[in-house]
């Protein structure tokens, strides 16, 4: 969609991880979406050396609804990649559930894939979605991460936060109330969007 030939990320700030149920108003972002993701949180540094079952073990993960926005109006899906780089890879906000370590929540690497979520707006279903939707397996997409910032010199280090990527085509965050349901016992999320 960016023409890019590999994942896309940006650093967030600390105080854009809001724990749920969260209220966010509509006109405090530009023009914001809302996307299905899993959030993984580093119990310790991650290295370039992990493998998917060493992730698996070294993390956390919860239920998370990212809020993708922009400096510019009307950004999505034609912002330039350059821009979307420039912007933070897009980065809004990151609205993020119930915390369990990876490895107990998952009996497997694998099972991490087959996680299945509905995305309600007012109680009405908008979106399903499976996380193999993002590179296969989203501990892929963290790993991605992982070794792109070590050949940046940095490191993941323990208690940092990762929004690993969406399942879905992300729908326009409009008012009322968001709720992301996930099975596996992951829960839900749920976010309140006012116009105030």
């Amino acid at each position: 969609m960016f023409d890019a030939h590999t994942p896309l990320y940006g650093a967030q700030v600390t105080d854009h991880f809001l724990a749920a149920p969260a209220t966010v108003r509509l006109n405090q972002l530009m023009a914001p979406l809302v996307e299905v993701e899993l959030v993984f949180r580093a119990k310790e540094a991650l290295q370039v050396t992990d493998s998917l079952t060493d992730l698996w073990h070294k993390t956390t993960v919860a239920p998370g609804l990212e809020l993708p926005d922009s400096r510019f109006a009307d950004w999505f899906p034609d912002l330039p990649k350059n821009l979307v780089v420039a912007d933070a890879a897009v980065g809004g906000l990151v609205v993020y559930g119930t915390e369990r370590d990876t490895d107990k929540c998952f009996d497997s690497v694998d099972a991490v894939a087959t996680v299945k979520c509905e995305l309600t707006h007012d109680g009405a279903s908008l979106k399903q979605g499976v996380a193999s939707e993002v590179l296969g397996n989203p501990l892929k997409s963290l790993q991605w991460l992982v070794g792109k910032l070590a050949a940046q010199g940095k490191t993941l280090t323990a208690g940092q936060r990762v929004s690993s990527g969406t399942f879905v085509l992300p729908p326009k965050l409009t008012a009322g109330h968001w709720q992301a349901t996930f099975d596996q016992q992951l829960g839900d999320v749920q976010l309140n969007v006012t116009n105030d």
